[in-house]
């Protein structure tokens, strides 16, 4: 056929190309396939000659090239006057192994999504059982670590923003009075490693404050816990400071 033939395999080995070839071939005659061949053939001499700039072009004329040959080879040895994918058993087997990849690609998605509802759905009954341990301020140590769960905190903020503060100033207080689970010294290191600054630096004000001021209670100072939202580095300092500064006598 071509000084090409022996240098290219005459089986292909990907079904999006034998797909795509030979639905471009469909309805030509053995003449008329050979043209596109020896076409193939040309502008893979030119992309083999031009080194790197012409590498993707060279890989996809040398995975349509064996195929080409293979329909041409097909048409002159039946006599057929055109060439029909549908009577082609190759081409019927790429066309079904295409549409085994489009269905198993549907399938991922599909799976995809129902993980995607899946996981939000447990958010959302994360999100409203940690507001009911948080109403009941029945807090512990997996309420602390669910409420770091950035899905759970999407759902409840998207619920509400102010229960959300209230949680967060309800986790400051039980980690610094060491409320329930948080008596552990080591559910307490955890904790302080696994909660947002926001609220570590909360707490580290309140047990400044109650160090340093006889009488302190937390709710005396409403504004700690947005001063700790808005700036918890400059929190943290203030904190470090007034654990510094002796209290009055």
């Amino acid at each position: 056929m071509s000084d090409l033939e022996g240098e290219v395999p005459l089986v292909t080995g990907s079904a999006e190309v034998r797909a795509r070839v030979c639905a471009q071939a469909r309805g030509l005659d053995a003449w008329s396939v050979g043209s596109r061949r020896r076409a193939v053939e040309d502008h893979l001499r030119f992309a083999r000659s031009s080194g790197a700039a012409g590498e993707s072009e060279r890989v996809r004329l040398e995975a349509e090239l064996p195929e080409w040959q293979r329909i041409e080879a097909l048409l002159e040895s039946s006599g057929r006057a055109g060439y029909d994918p549908e009577s082609d058993r190759v081409a019927a087997a790429a066309a079904e192994e295409m549409r085994r990849r489009e269905r198993a690609a549907a399938d991922a998605r599909e799976a995809a999504r129902r993980a995607e509802r899946e996981r939000r759905e447990g958010a959302l009954g994360r999100a409203e059982d940690l507001l009911d341990l948080a109403q009941d301020r029945n807090l512990d140590a997996s309420v602390l670590v669910e409420a770091d769960d950035p899905h759970v905190r999407s759902m409840l903020c998207g619920r509400s923003p102010a229960a959300v503060r209230q949680i967060d100033a309800r986790m400051a207080r039980a980690l610094t009075a060491r409320l329930g689970a948080l008596a552990d010294p080591g559910v307490r290191a955890a904790a302080w490693e696994a909660l947002p600054q926001r609220v570590t630096a909360h707490a580290a004000l309140l047990k400044a404050l109650a160090g340093n001021t006889a009488g302190f209670l937390p709710e005396a100072l409403p504004f700690a816990g947005a001063l700790a939202a808005a700036a918890p580095e400059a929190t943290e300092q203030l904190a470090r400071w007034l654990a510094a500064t002796p209290g009055p006598a």
